[in-house]
């Protein structure tokens, strides 16, 4: 009975090792971008957004400013992008409030690998 223990946890710690591998290397692909960033005016905000949009859409996508539908409030700044890539085309907007953090961050007509789909 020992032994049949014995087998079943070495098993149990190979198929451990097996799904902690792959979550471990799973996260390695993913940027990490901060959402915090050191915003003082509409200009900041872009840039911030952009390089967030950058980080968080796949590799290759082209980012287009639009910044006639470009604003700020009293209480945030909201961007809005053009993002294509070979296949497909659609929008990106990004929220920041007047602390530099993105409150909100979605795609619309543009599918993302790995990620929902979200509308504005």
């Amino acid at each position: 009975m020992f032994i049949v223990n014995k087998l079943q946890g070495v098993a149990f710690m190979k198929l451990l090792a097996l799904i902690l591998a792959a979550t471990f290397l799973s996260g390695c692909n993913q940027v990490q971008y901060d959402p915090q960033g050191d915003v003082d005016t509409l200009g900041d905000a872009m840039s911030h957004c952009r390089a967030y949009t950058k980080a968080v859409l796949p590799q290759g996508t082209r980012i287009a400013l639009d910044e006639l539908s470009s604003r700020e409030t009293r209480e945030y700044y909201e961007i809005f992008f053009d993002v294509s890539d070979a296949n497909q085309t659609g929008y990106a907007k990004c929220r920041v409030d007047k602390y530099g953090l993105i409150t909100y961050h979605g795609t619309r007509d543009f599918r993302t690998r790995s990620k929902s789909f979200s509308g504005f």
